[in-house]
């Protein structure tokens, strides 16, 4: 069954928003980098890209739960544009720290989109909402890699010009499409229900507090992983920085192959274990693999299966939390797991550094496959509690 036209207006607007946040940083960084030798403000300009999701994404996620989600979602895209507008102008006049500026705002005023689009699926897609939820989280998570690589290859001399333009006229394009889309706010309760804040939801949920600790772990395992590569591919494949490329490529890559994975189970709990299962078994086939052809299936392997599970625990998640405080959670959802990430890849080099980076990645396949054991019980918490959650989207699809 394929979407409605207002689910595929949500998703592509989101592919294109989500992109365009993404395509200026290569250009970005190869400018940092023309101007300073300095590592550390090399190190600035990359960090700039992931902290405001950390810093502002729970409190975006509130403002996603107090009024419209679509007025949330134009609301953010006008400011977009106007923000990365102002960072093009800066690029074209030389001021790349003015760019850089802008452009980690643009990415700090839209950390509300993502968990108002989430949030407001159920009611948008009707009965296809795990499904467009599953392509939705994919859209996020592979468009740091996918934008990242489109702006690396406009990186040519005969389009580098262009890369923070583009970024422009994706954003507006974002916000043509999404005009006609309604996404209200939730519908409140009265009485002590509509006093409930999200993390007395949270306490509420065994199943939203299992989804957003495997999420975490995901995402620390893949931040992780991704700078083990590096020495493995240095000296023990002797495959270089081209080796290198190559293999963080497949890896984020892959993650566009995780909708095929939607099917690993029948519920979001079971499918969300089964895929921890799997990148586990990617690490292990990773761990003994002597160069780097015999590496680029379980990274891809690795790549897909964690996207799938982190697609699959933001279903749990979905279903698990009420509408009126579900954009909270899924904004202090990000906030845990992009930590998560900036502190796999703080802690990386010097795990790699200690014990190697095959033994780095033994351990995080055994990490995977015991969290996919004690995520267990989410099989029998998902189908208590989804008699009373799944009946929502219904009966709000019924009333658009």
């Amino acid at each position: 069954m394929t979407f409605d036209a207002p689910t595929r207006r949500v998703i592509v607007s989101h592919t294109m928003g989500a992109l365009a946040l993404s395509l200026p940083w290569p250009l970005l960084l190869v400018l940092v980098a023309e101007q300073s030798d300095d590592p550390w403000l090399l190190g600035l300009a990359g960090a700039a890209r992931m902290l405001p999701f950390v810093l502002c994404s729970w409190v975006g996620g509130r403002l996603a739960d107090a009024m419209r989600r679509d007025l949330i979602v134009r609301a953010t895209l006008v400011v977009r544009t106007v923000t990365l507008l102002a960072a093009a102008l800066a690029v074209v006049e030389g001021h790349v720290w003015v760019a850089v500026a802008a452009t980690t705002l643009a990415v700090a005023v839209a950390t509300p989109a993502y968990p108002a689009v989430v949030a407001a699926m159920p009611g948008v897609a009707g009965d296809q909402y795990r499904r467009a939820t599953h392509l939705l989280v994919t859209i996020e998570v592979g468009s740091f890699v996918v934008g990242a690589a489109l702006g690396g290859l406009l990186l040519h001399p005969s389009t580098r010009e262009i890369v923070p333009w583009a970024a422009v006229v994706l954003t507006v394009l974002a916000l043509v499409l999404v005009l006609p889309v309604s996404m209200p706010a939730p519908e409140r309760q009265e009485g002590p229900v509509a006093r409930r804040s999200g993390l007395s939801a949270l306490r509420e949920s065994p199943a939203a507090c299992r989804a957003i600790a495997v999420m975490a772990v995901v995402n620390l395992v893949d931040a992780v992983a991704a700078l083990a590569l590096l020495p493995i591919a240095l000296e023990t494949w002797s495959a270089g920085a081209t080796g290198y490329g190559i293999a963080t490529g497949v890896l984020g890559f892959s993650a566009l192959a995780a909708p095929a994975l939607r099917r690993l189970g029948p519920t979001p709990s079971r499918t969300m274990r089964r895929g921890l299962v799997l990148a586990g078994l990617g690490l292990v086939l990773l761990t003994p693999a002597p160069g780097l052809a015999w590496a680029l299936v379980p990274i891809a392997v690795l790549g897909a299966a964690s996207v799938g599970v982190e697609a699959a625990a933001t279903g749990v998640l979905q279903e698990s939390v009420p509408d009126e405080v579900r954009a909270t959670i899924l904004g202090l959802n990000d906030s845990i797991i992009i930590a998560a990430a900036l502190v796999g890849a703080l802690a990386a080099p010097a795990l790699v550094e200690v014990t190697g980076g095959r033994v780095v990645f033994a351990v995080l396949a055994v990490v995977s496959l015991l969290v996919a054991w004690w995520a267990r019980p989410l099989a029998a918490i998902s189908r208590t509690q989804t008699t009373s959650v799944v009946l929502v989207p219904a009966a709000v699809s019924t009333t658009r």
